[in-house]
């Protein structure tokens, strides 16, 4: 899977229309069955000639959090080629904190559990406020995942949230609708609005 988006963000690149960052997301297994991850990573990259910053590696906390007790080492020689890290499904752990304060990653990506509720549930809204400051002050992206309603959307907009995904945007689209989307340069709602995220590779 990271080989096939190293090789459509050449496509983009090559088009002039290629996002800045392409996300793909990691499991606990990836690690677990290959000692060289990194090794296969770096030669990915090197094969399709992207940069390592290009590319995004997606973790849940579950993961994340396995993956620093048994494959630490393999984890930190990924950080070190220069590839981003990023938390996926962030606020549904029980160690986020304790994570952004030992592992410096690239942004976080608000859970879609959290986000759901912005607009209706004061404690909610009040949690994501609060991690959306955070990420401010720690310096780090953040994502708002699973946005569905404009009043999500301007909720996390008057939080200082700016990049979002979700139904609200579009439904999840294959490699050549995402083409015609990345040349076109816009998405529907056509408005001063939260930026559609950089394209992920599930």
């Amino acid at each position: 899977m990271l080989d096939a988006a190293c090789r459509q963000l050449q496509s983009w690149q090559n088009d002039g229309i290629a996002p800045e960052i392409v996300g793909v997301n990691f499991s606990a297994l990836h690690f677990k069955a290959s000692s060289d991850l990194d090794r296969d990573v770096a030669a990915s990259l090197s094969k399709w000639d992207i940069p390592p910053s290009r590319i995004e590696i997606e973790l849940t906390e579950s993961v994340l959090m396995d993956v620093t007790r048994q494959h630490s080492e393999c984890f930190e020689r990924l950080r070190r080629l220069g590839v981003r890290i990023a938390i996926d499904d962030f606020g549904t752990g029980y160690s986020s904190l304790s994570y952004l304060a030992n592992y410096p990653v690239s942004r976080i990506k608000i859970a879609q559990e959290l986000v759901a509720g912005v607009d209706t549930d004061p404690r909610g809204a009040t949690v994501v406020r609060g991690a959306i400051r955070l990420t401010h002050e720690l310096g780090i992206g953040i994502i708002a995942e699973g946005v569905e309603t404009e009043g999500q959307e301007k909720f996390l907009l008057s939080a200082g949230c700016e990049h979002a995904q979700g139904y609200y945007f579009s439904v999840p689209v294959d490699a050549a609708y995402a083409t015609e989307l990345l040349r076109a340069g816009t998405i529907k709602p056509v408005r001063p609005a939260l930026r559609l995220v950089e394209n992920s590779a599930a």
